[in-house]
């Protein structure tokens, strides 16, 4: 009936996008919420959003802290945000640069095309948060930072990949 210009939606992996196709769907999604951080990054969902232009939105783009499934589950042992913000190739670019770990990784997500949307209820880190607009990483700097991923693989929020 015309009624929906656009849809969202969340935790979609591709096979999940894929399906949503071969149903019949008039409309894809333009935006699919997802855990994408450096040290999770779901490649086949991502190359199947960007072929259909469905926009990356990166949930928990600091990797998942305490509060996450596997924080959680771990009795709040295994940070995410920690074990990212303190890998030694972020704080090295992060020298480099003059920045935060905290806006290397999410200026690295804003590089990569996603939409990042951070957590935080402090202040301070809202503000640090927003002032990664006015540089950028070099090839190099996002390759390194890429390179987590491959070495970690690590997702701390909840898992789609067994709804059907």
């Amino acid at each position: 009936r015309g009624l929906v210009r656009a849809i969202g939606v969340s935790n979609f992996t591709a096979a999940h996008l894929r399906q949503l196709k071969e149903d019949g769907a008039s409309v894809m999604p333009m935006v699919n919420q997802i855990e994408v951080h450096p040290l999770y990054v779901p490649r086949e969902t991502i190359d199947f959003c960007r072929t259909h232009k469905i926009l990356i939105e990166a949930y928990a783009p600091l990797g998942g802290g305490p509060a996450s499934n596997v924080g959680k589950a771990s009795g709040g042992e295994v940070d995410g945000t920690k074990l990212l913000l303190t890998d030694p190739s972020v704080q090295k670019i992060a020298k480099d640069v003059g920045r935060t770990a905290a806006q290397v990784v999410l200026r690295w997500g804003l590089q990569q095309d996603f939409l990042v949307i951070p957590r935080s209820s402090n202040a301070a880190r809202i503000r640090e948060n927003s002032e990664i607009f006015d540089f950028t990483l070099s090839d190099d700097q996002m390759r390194r930072i890429a390179d987590l991923a491959s070495r970690e693989g690590q997702k701390f929020c909840w898992n789609p990949s067994s709804i059907a």
